[in-house]
């Protein structure tokens, strides 16, 4: 080999010379050249050179030898000796280091090349080796089989992890133990021993290059089936054993199960056959060319042919005989699931059932087809099709005449169905009238649309022909009135009296029946003639009987209905008068009393617009005072005395109704812009109070004659009611008028105890109910605030003039004699117990917001809201009025003072309240 790297190790320097000139005449590298074993192993492990040529004596520590050993040890670089020296200890010392040659000193240079080729040769041979075994091992080691390699029936040297898997025991528990012992069960061991014995001996046996299914045995004991192959190799002359073992205990078991499913498929087979041909239904298979290539004996009796003479034909030409393949089996191709086809044969009706047969791809094979006899069963189903249509209609009237109180409704329905269940081509019906006396049209089926209008104006009189017979009867009559359909005369029971039905031959009479008399009637019309049976007239008196028992229920119905309703009308009108009563008696304001009344009559009336209006006389007219949908009156609001017809109503006193604002020629403005809105009708009723007109209360409608007598009955009550609460209202305002004077009268006795307090109460509530209508108090606070100021000082009725007029500071028994005021106020209210609710607001009126006041030295929300508003304004007053001691102050000084003020003398809310008064 050229260009190979040497190392060469040599302490003499000349002799290292001489091989270094050598081996570069040969064409080797010189790596280095070393004269040490330690800068041996050095510049081996630094340089990695292909081959060290060592000497063996060498100056220093560690000679050739043990240079070798380490080199050898950790960088695999194969080493040839140099050396002069022999001997048997020596060259036991070198044999450990498994050196790749010697050459002896001297040396030629034939003999160097050889020792140096033969080195690296066998190094690159080594090298190969290696490879090879490491890529056996990773191949063997991931191996799904168990692989087991022996050097003899007794030394196990390869154990690989699928056989620790399969064996239960480790590469290191069965390394060197013999095989047998372990994995083959005891009966078969000395069999197995004996084989193994002639191959190790031979390199051939009874299983070697063959594949054979033996048992092995597990390491806990379990014997299991295992397919085995041997591979002999033949290494310097001694056989090897190499044996691949596979677990077969899965696909036994899939043997079995496939060997038990193909006998249970032979013996399905069988029994299918037997069943196929045991089916008294014709069934035959046929191929893509529609020939029979399977039948059961029932079809070979059908085709009255034995199997070998028809398999192969196409089966039309054999049963049932067509010209051609069914219609089904012309589109086999298309169709995904089982169809059946009906066809007619030697009489018989046959139902013929395809089903297509298709591989796994879902491609079509053939087809198998199943002929059963339908003709009686066909027959049967074409009866009870009739029967259930019949019963079908029966039930739909049973349906109608139990849930349906509309007359018209269920004869639509009853005719409709009447039709269907016996068969006729015409059905009429007719409802009694008992006025006339005669039967009047209701419903028609199976007319035309020309004959229709003759029905509806032809009458079916009692006493003719068919007609007077079925009454007689009292159930349904049949009649064959052949082509003439000339009217019957009276007393002629033969014929029909309806000239404008053309060719009817037969008719069926049906009448209607109630406990008190006659319904209705109903005819049946054929076009040809047509016999009844016993059974026929039954369904005829069935119907007859559940008819008329609905007819006489819905009237009964209708009439309980009707009433119930005007019942519950003049309930409900009672109900709403009483509310209107209690709602309009609720109050004592005359104008919440009309608009209360306004609303409410709507409630017990059916109008479009209520009106009341009251009576100006100074003025000459009529005033808009309430109601509603009167749009046009409410924008004209005042209408004088001959701007409308109500002004005859205060000359005469009486309600006046107009059924039709049309109809009345000169209409005066109010009336014309009524007429102009779309009211035509309308109830006028006077309101009277103490005999004199005040009002009149009016309802109006959009339609003509919209009133009745019992709407005008109920208007006169609720103008009554009206009144009479009119009139309380005005004595209830007249007693309060006189109270509120009373009132005042003593708040100006009080005042006037002093030329200097004069007018104080009523400036003082002035100003209170300024502020409670601006922090929003409702009308009764603010009624009982008026009271309230006016006797804010009612206490005062008990204190010395000389105090009041004082010009001067007060005293402490003074100031302490004033400061009594508001208490004896209280004390002196506290019996008139309409006055309840305004006795906190006089007691209080001199506390402070922030506690500092009298009598109870109340703080804040504690203080009633009526008192803080006195409060403010009773100190308003007294700043701005003139006094003994003072002059009265400007009001900017009062805003001034009750800003500063504000939160401590004063609740700042009614503070604020005062100055947006401003």
């Amino acid at each position: 080999m050229t260009n190979a790297q040497i190392l060469i190790v040599e302490d003499e320097g000349f002799e290292a010379m001489l091989i270094q000139d050598a081996l570069k005449r040969l064409g080797y590298g010189i790596a280095g050249i070393v004269p040490s074993g330690e800068e041996a192993v050095k510049k081996a492990e630094e340089l990695r050179p292909d081959l060290v040529l060592m000497d063996i004596v060498l100056k220093g520590k560690m000679d050739g030898i043990e240079a070798a050993n380490q080199i050898h040890k950790c960088c695999d670089i194969p080493v040839i000796y140099l050396t002069g020296l022999t001997g048997d200890q020596l060259l036991e010392r070198v044999e450990l280091t498994e050196p790749f040659g010697y050459i002896l000193k001297p040396f030629q240079e034939r003999e160097l090349h050889t020792v140096i080729e033969i080195a690296l040769y066998k190094h690159r041979l080594e090298k190969k080796l290696e490879e090879s075994e490491e890529r056996f091992h990773a191949v063997a080691e991931s191996a799904a089989d168990a692989i087991i390699c022996l050097k003899s029936p007794d030394i196990i040297y390869f154990w690989n992890k699928k056989a620790e898997e399969m064996f239960g025991y480790s590469a290191a528990d069965v390394m060197g133990k013999t095989l047998h012992n372990l994995i083959v069960p005891e009966k078969y061991r000395e069999k197995s021993y004996a084989a193994l014995k002639t191959f190790f001996q031979m390199g051939a046996g009874p299983v070697v290059g063959k594949t054979v299914e033996v048992y092995a045995l597990h390491k806990n004991g379990t014997e299991f089936p295992v397919e085995i192959s041997i591979s002999a190799m033949n290494i310097r002359g001694k056989w090897q054993a190499t044996g691949v073992i596979r677990d077969i205990t899965i696909r036994k078991r899939i043997e079995k199960e496939l060997n038990d499913a193909v006998s249970q498929i032979e013996k399905a087979k069988k029994e299918w056959e037997a069943t196929f041909d045991a089916i008294k239904d014709p069934i035959f298979m046929h191929d893509k060319e529609f020939k029979i290539i399977r039948a059961n004996k029932a079809y070979q009796r059908m085709a009255g042919m034995k199997f070998k003479e028809f398999i192969g034909k196409s089966y039309y030409e054999v049963f049932p005989k067509m010209d051609g393949p069914l219609k089904m089996c012309l589109k086999a191709m298309e169709l995904q699931d089982e169809e059946d086809e009906e066809i007619s044969f030697i009489g018989k009706t046959f139902k013929v059932r395809f089903f297509p047969i298709k591989d796994a791809d879902e491609r079509y094979l053939y087809s198998a087809h199943i002929i059963e006899d339908i003709t009686e069963k066909k027959g049967a189903e074409e009866k009870i099709k009739a029967e259930m249509e019949i019963t079908t209609h029966l039930l739909m009237i049973a349906e109608a005449t139990s849930h349906t109180t509309d007359i018209d409704k269920l004869m639509e329905q009853v005719v409709s169905c009447c039709c269907s269940i016996v068969g006729c081509d015409l059905c009429l019906s007719y409802m009694w009238d008992k006025e006339r006396k005669y039967f009047k049209p209701s419903h028609a089926a199976g007319l035309s649309n020309a004959q229709m209008p003759l029905f509806r104006s032809e009458t079916l009189d009692e006493s003719v022909g068919f007609v007077n017979k079925a009454l007689d009867e009292k159930g349904p009559v049949v009649e064959n009135v052949g082509a003439g359909l000339a009217p019957a005369q009276k007393g002629q029971p033969q014929g029909l009296p309806l000239p404008w039905l053309p060719n009817i031959k037969t008719i069926a009479a049906i009448p209607l029946l109630g406990h008190k008399g006659r319904l209705g009637f109903m005819i049946a019309a054929y076009n040809k003639t047509r016999e009844f049976h016993q059974r026929d007239m039954r369904i005829m008196s069935g119907i007859s009987n559940q008819v008329s028992i609905a007819l006489e229920e819905a009237r009964l119905y209708r009439e309980s209905i009707d009433r119930a309703m005007e019942l519950a009308h003049r309930i409900e009108v009672i109900q709403a008068m009483h509310e209107i009563d209690r709602s309009i008696l609720s109050t004592l304001e005359p104008q919440e009393i009309l608009e209360t009344a306004g609303r409410m009559v709507s409630t017990v009336i059916p109008c479009d617009r209520v009106t009341i209006a009251t009576v100006d006389k100074d003025k000459g007219g009529f005033r808009y005072a309430a109601g509603l949908g009167a749009q046009v009156l409410q924008k004209l609001g005042f209408v004088t005395f001959d701007q409308t017809t109500a002004t005859k109503i205060l000359q005469t006193g009486m309600p006046e109704y107009v059924p039709n604002l049309k109809e009345l020629p000169d209409l005066l403005l109010t009336e014309k812009k009524l007429l102009e809105d779309g009211f035509l009708s309308h109830i006028r009723m006077p309101i009277t109070v103490k005999g004199e007109i005040t009002g009149i209360l009016t309802v109006g409608a959009k339609r003509p004659s919209a009133f009745t007598a019992d709407d005008l009955s109920t208007l006169e009550k609720l103008a009554f009611l009206i009144s009479v609460a009119m009139e309380n209202a005005r004595l209830v305002t007249d007693l309060q008028e006189l109270f509120i004077g009373t009132l005042r009268t003593l708040s100006e006795a009080i005042d006037a105890k002093s030329t200097w307090t004069r007018g104080h109460s009523e400036r003082v509530t002035k100003y209170a109910l300024s502020i409670a209508r601006e922090m929003g108090l409702d009308e009764k606070s603010l009624k009982d605030l008026e009271i309230a100021g006016l006797l804010h000082d009612v206490g005062k009725i008990g204190t010395y003039e000389g105090i009041l007029d004082k010009p001067g500071k007060l005293t402490d028994e003074e100031l302490k004699m004033m400061r009594q005021h508001p208490g004896k106020g209280a004390e002196i209210l506290a019996p008139i117990k309409q006055l309840k609710d305004i006795i906190p607001g006089i007691k209080h009126h001199h506390e402070f917001y922030d506690g500092t006041g009298y009598p109870d030295v109340l703080k804040g929300e504690e203080i009633p809201l009526m008192a803080r508003i006195l409060s403010v304004a009773d100190t308003v007053d007294a700043i701005t009025s003139d006094r003994p001691y003072r002059k009265g102050k400007p009001m900017d000084a009062i805003i001034a003072e009750l800003k500063k003020c504000s939160g401590a003398q004063f609740d700042s809310k009614v503070v604020e309240a005062f100055l947006k008064t401003l």
